[in-house]
């Protein structure tokens, strides 16, 4: 190779690395400018060190260079990126000289000494339908309702695929639309950031689509939004996350409904993927589950399963090996700081045999080793490192026994961590059922847990978390009598005076094939 830069350019001690790697493997670096690379005396070893910081530091400053001319051109008010949905470029030469003018969805790589200018597009459906965005917003409409509206008018993005949710909220947070250059505002950099010197900011930059009065109260509604947005209670789902469609795939979120005449509202899972949004099935039937019933059924099939086996043994003793990894890990701060402690005590080494030309290279370096040596002990000692509650979860699982059954008065938020701990998914469906004459939506699923507890996914039914069939209790209700039921025995269990409402349920119990009338007043026994 030409120069030993050409090989890397990477710090002194991870380019070592791969010096090691090389040399273990017979491989010689040969450079024009130094000839081979000798690590087999003292000499050529710090020979490579120095042209390695040398290399390195011409990243640096090249870097920088890079830096310093984006953000002349940004504070000169030109626009340092991609094509903006909406903007057209108007394209100059270096005399100044309009060339020709690029539409925001067409590829064109402009010529280093050429300039270009954000202009509104030609197209006016495109430049009123921005108009549109902000103004809905700007009148309560949700995001969502945006990105609805800009698909249903046929539009694409510049990639020619629809609008989501995240593309429309980056566009009306886009201060370009104003007119207003912001640059700065991240960076990916290596070696030197756009960032680390402030934000540049040039006002009426280009012409603007949309006033700054209006950017700037679509922006104030947003924080509003986010500001009001209280974050739930912790444990008020307990199965968040675990349960997902068995037709889709996508996870059930909790919901609340309020029925007409009930006072308080029942709380639902549900598979409620919206349409654009990605994984959206069409044809999910979008089941729909109780919260208590599953719940329920949940915490009585591992409380029957860790009473039966050792399970809570095993379960206890895999959260404190989980304690125990988690306790040695090392952190990547801490990774780091043994690195760098590394590089000061090889940099104190090559310190001392360094001659008169490179000590002041060496010591540069020392420094600033040391200066993040000590940035890293500071984050170190500040940082407050969370944990999962495993102790609570152990004492969660030792109490499990009472906390069955008293669910209502146990701490949900243990005992949603406790059946993480033991429960790997739930699936839930719905399909079309069938008895005798009588055709019903069904709900299905399935509960996997740890193979621990079982290794098997077992069945959920119907019986347990799917919608009340009051005819199928008075089926029941008329099995376990040794004598005829009537009416008035049927309306007492529903818990209504309303004699059709129980007749109602009584004949689509008839139609099932499960119970029949004996006579005209002998009451309903079994079929």
């Amino acid at each position: 190779m030409h120069k030993q830069s050409r090989f890397s350019r990477e710090d002194i001690f991870d380019v070592m690395f791969h010096w090691r790697l090389l040399r273990e493997a017979g491989v010689d670096i040969v450079t024009c400018q130094r000839g081979r690379l000798r690590f087999d005396d003292l000499g050529g070893i710090i020979t490579a060190i120095i042209d390695q910081h040398g290399a390195r530091e011409e990243s640096i400053k090249l870097a920088t260079r890079v830096v310093s001319g984006q953000r002349l051109r940004a504070s000169q008010g030109k626009r340092i990126g991609g094509t903006l949905w909406g903007y057209d470029r108007e394209m100059y030469d270096d005399q100044g000289k309009l060339v020709k003018r690029i539409g925001f969805k067409e590829r064109f790589r402009k010529p280093p000494t050429w300039s270009s200018q954000l202009v509104p597009s030609e197209d006016a459906t495109v430049v009123d339908s921005i108009r549109w965005m902000f103004d809905a917003v700007r009148q309560g409409h949700s995001v969502g309702h945006v990105c609805r509206g800009l698909n249903e008018r046929g539009l694409t993005t510049i990639a020619e695929k629809p609008f989501t949710y995240n593309t429309v909220l980056g566009m009306i947070q886009n201060p370009t639309y104003a007119g207003k250059l912001v640059a700065g505002r991240s960076s990916k950099a290596k070696f030197c950031r756009f960032d680390q010197e402030g934000l540049i900011i040039v006002e009426d930059a280009h012409e603007a689509i949309v006033s700054p009065d209006v950017f700037d109260a679509v922006q104030a509604t947003l924080a509003n939004r986010k500001r009001s947005h209280q974050r739930g209670d912790a444990g008020k789902y307990m199965l968040s996350g675990l349960v997902r469609c068995i037709h889709c795939g996508n996870r059930m979120h909790g919901v609340h409904r309020q029925d007409r005449g009930r006072e308080t509202p029942q709380i639902f899972y549900q598979c409620g993927n919206a349409p654009l949004t990605p994984g959206f099935d069409p044809k999910c039937p979008h089941p729909v589950v109780r919260q208590d019933r599953l719940e329920a059924f949940i915490i009585d099939t591992l409380r029957t399963h860790l009473m039966k086996t050792k399970a809570a043994e095993h379960i206890k003793d895999a959260i404190r090996r989980a304690k125990t990894k988690r306790s040695k890990q090392v952190t990547g701060d801490e990774r780091k700081l043994a690195s760098v402690r590394q590089k000061i005590e090889r940099g104190t080494e090559n310190l001392a045999l360094a001659d008169r030309e490179n000590f002041a290279a060496i010591s540069k370096l020392l420094s600033t080793w040391r200066d993040e040596e000590s940035a890293l002990l500071a984050r170190i000692e500040n940082r407050a490192v969370e944990l999962a509650p495993l102790p609570e979860a152990i004492d969660v699982i030792e109490r499990l026994g009472e906390a069955f059954t008293k669910i209502k008065s146990a701490d949900r938020v243990k005992l949603a961590h406790a059946i993480r701990l033991t429960v790997e998914s739930i699936t839930i469906g719905t399909r079309n059922a069938k008895t005798g004459g009588i055709k019903y939506p069904e709900i299905f699923g399935e509960l996997t847990v740890i193979p621990t507890l079982a290794k098997r996914p077992m069945p959920i039914p119907d019986e347990a978390i799917g919608r009340r069939k009051i005819w199928r209790e008075i089926a029941d209700l008329v099995r376990q009598s040794k004598t005829p039921l009537h009416l008035k025995d049927f309306c007492r269990h529903i818990g209504t005076e309303d004699a059709s409402h129980a007749a109602y349920h009584v004949r689509r119990a008839e139609l099932a094939g499960l119970i029949m009338k004996v006579g005209h007043r002998g009451g309903w026994v079994v079929s």
